[in-house]
């Protein structure tokens, strides 16, 4: 069997359930209970609907096996998905990268929310870490068991389903907002500015771009930027100016070139500039460098 419903408009949602799958609805004070008819299956859902945002507890059971999909894009509508199960285990399509609504719905006991994806301005590589070790937060993770310890065999408790999913939420969006990271991305992070350095060292007599650092390491030009002078205690292009002053100066002492053939070895035609820039990083000039 097939579930098509739309999935990010909570009003469409509940309608396609009524009209196409014969539930039969149920008014709570907060909410709506969706009963699931007998031919089908049983179990049902409690939706709650706040406008810019929803989500809902479900816990049914299909005669035969579903799958659903949704007319519905992921990210379409602004909003961002969230899976949860009685497991505590916290998945999201949006975040992961899927493009379609789609996967087995036969027996679920769980928590479907959907929020503003403009809350989370963090590039999908970090939600997606702090995603996979969500179990290591543990106040989100006890707020999830108080919802799956809450019965919803009747209406009355739909205020405490509604104000323990909130709480949860709370606590989820406060983790995925914060600016900790885990181990594995610090690591993972470190390992790329380790990589942009030595593609610097290597390429350091010719002329890199940002753009070009970016694209090797796998970073955006705000983080590169950021890690490198976190590491090297300097911006990008002065790293550069060092890296070159360095080999000019081994060449100086090493070799028997002249002040000339070194400057535009390392990439100054202008020996003037060269020379100036070789006296404030040396404290003397080039020409002083083999007295």
């Amino acid at each position: 069997m097939e579930l098509v419903l739309p999935y990010l408009d909570a009003e469409n949602f509940k309608q396609g359930l009524l009209q196409n799958y014969r539930f039969a609805e149920k008014k709570a004070l907060n909410s709506t209970v969706l009963e699931m008819p007998e031919d089908l299956g049983s179990g049902k859902l409690m939706l709650f609907n706040k406008g810019n945002f929803h989500f809902f507890r479900g816990l049914w059971n299909f005669s035969e096996e579903t799958i659903f999909h949704s007319p519905n894009k992921v990210g379409d509508k602004g909003l961002m998905d969230f899976r949860i199960n009685n497991q505590g285990h916290i998945s999201s399509n949006f975040i992961e990268g899927n493009t379609e609504f789609e996967h087995d719905t036969t027996n679920i006991d769980g928590v479907r929310i959907f929020v503003p994806k403009h809350l989370f301005s963090k590039d999908n590589g970090l939600l997606q870490e702090k995603l996979d070790y969500a179990h290591r937060n543990y106040l989100s993770q006890d707020k999830l068991k108080t919802i799956f310890e809450t019965s919803f065999d009747d209406l009355s408790c739909s205020l405490v389903m509604e104000s323990r999913i909130l709480e949860f939420l709370s606590c989820w969006i406060r983790y995925l907002l914060s600016d900790e990271k885990t181990v594995e991305y610090k690591k993972a992070f470190q390992d790329k500015i380790r990589l942009a350095k030595d593609f610097v060292d290597e390429n350091a007599l010719r002329d890199l771009a940002i753009k070009e650092i970016s694209r090797y390491c796998g970073l955006n030009n705000c983080d590169l930027k950021k890690g490198f002078k976190d590491y090297t205690q300097l911006p990008i292009h002065q790293y550069i100016i060092k890296t070159r002053m360095e080999i000019a100066r081994a060449m100086l002492l090493e070799t028997q070139k002249s002040v000339g053939e070194i400057s535009d070895y390392i990439g100054y035609s202008n020996r003037g500039h060269f020379s100036q820039l070789y006296l404030r990083y040396f404290k003397k000039l080039p020409s002083e460098e083999r007295l």
